[in-house]
C-alpha cells in the first residue's frame, strides 16, 4: 500500500461538478467521451479561439438533444514539449441510445446559422491548429459532491491499472468502501469540492496502460495546494480498524500509474463572451 499512499501524499504536497451530473438522471447510465488534443507549437491562442467556435457547435448539438455537456480543460501537469497531449475535451451522455447516436451518426449542425464567416474559416483550419491524439469512452461509476461543486476549476485525473491480484470489481470495492468515506469527510471540511469514479469502456484490452480512474475536483489552485494530507481523514473515518489491512486491500486491488492536473478553460455552460483562460 506504500506506493498508493505515497502517490496520495505526493498529490497533496504538489498540490466534477454538476456538469458530471448531467451524464446522470433516472436509471440511465452516464457516459463520457474524452478527446485528447495536442496543440501545434505557437498556436495556443488560435486554438482557444478555435475551441470557442467549436463551443457554439457543441451548444447546438446539446440543444438538439445529441448530448448533454461539453468541457475543455488544459493539462497543467505534467507539461512540456514531450507530452503526448496538452488539452482534453469531455462530452457527457445519458444512456446508451444517446451515446450510440454520437458514435454512429456524428453530424455537424448548419454552421452558417451559428458561426460567423471568421469562425467557419477557423473551424476549417482545425487539423492545422491541433492534432486529435486519441479518444476514449468512460462510464460513470460513483461520486461524492459538495455544495460548491459548480465552482470547480482544478480537475485531478488519477489513472489506475489492475495488478495481478486486482480487478475492476476489487478496485471499485476499495474505492467505495475505503476511500469514498475519506473523500466525503474532506469535502465536508472544505478540502475539495468533489470526487468522481469512472471506468474506461473503449478502447479496452490487456495492452492498455490504465482501465479505471478517479477524478478529484477543487475550487481553485489555492484549495488544491492547501488541501494537506488525506491520512488524518483516513485515520478518523476508519478509527478502530486495521489500517495496514485496508492499505493492503487497496494495494492488491489497484495501482495508481499516472496523475494529471487539469485546469477548466471553457464549457458549454459558460457565457459565450467569457474570456478564454490560459
Amino acid at each position: 500500500m506504500k506506493k498508493f499512499i505515497n502517490s496520495l501524499i505526493l498529490a497533496a504536497l504538489f498540490c466534477l461538478s454538476s456538469n458530471f451530473l448531467t451524464a446522470q438522471g433516472g436509471d440511465s447510465q452516464g457516459y463520457y467521451s474524452f478527446d485528447y488534443m495536442k496543440v501545434k507549437p505557437g498556436m495556443h491562442d488560435e486554438y482557444l479561439k478555435l475551441e470557442k467556435a467549436w463551443k457554439k457547435i457543441h451548444q447546438a448539438n446539446i440543444k438538439a438533444g445529441k448530448y448533454n455537456f461539453w468541457e475543455l480543460t488544459q493539462v497543467a501537469y505534467p507539461s512540456g514539449d514531450n507530452e503526448e497531449y496538452n488539452y482534453v475535451t469531455r462530452i457527457n451522455f445519458k444512456g446508451e441510445k444517446q451515446l450510440a447516436g454520437y458514435l454512429e451518426n456524428w453530424t455537424m449542425p448548419d454552421l452558417a446559422t451559428i458561426l460567423t464567416p471568421e469562425e467557419r474559416a477557423l473551424v476549417d483550419r482545425t487539423t492545422e491548429i491541433r492534432t486529435w491524439v486519441k479518444s476514449e469512452i468512460w462510464s460513470h461509476a460513483d461520486m461524492a459532491l459538495g455544495k460548491d461543486i459548480d465552482k470547480e476549476k482544478i480537475v485531478v485525473f488519477n489513472y489506475f491499472d489492475f495488478p495481478e491480484t486486482g480487478s475492476r470489481t476489487a478496485h471499485q470495492r476499495v474505492e467505495r468502501e475505503i476511500w469514498k468515506p475519506v473523500h466525503e469527510a474532506r469535502i465536508k471540511d472544505g478540502k475539495m469540492t468533489g470526487w468522481i469514479m469512472v471506468s474506461k469502456q473503449l478502447p479496452w484490452g490487456s495492452a492498455d496502460a490504465y482501465h479505471d480512474a478517479t477524478v478529484d475536483l477543487y475550487a481553485d489552485w489555492e484549495q488544491f495546494l492547501t488541501q494537506g494530507s488525506p491520512i488524518p481523514y483516513f485515520e478518523k473515518v476508519h478509527a478502530g480498524k486495521d489500517a495496514d489491512k485496508l492499505f493492503a486491500e487497496t494495494n492488491a486491488a489497484c495501482d495508481l500509474i499516472r496523475q494529471e492536473v487539469r485546469m477548466v478553460v471553457n464549457s458549454s455552460n459558460a457565457p459565450n463572451d467569457a474570456p478564454a483562460k490560459k
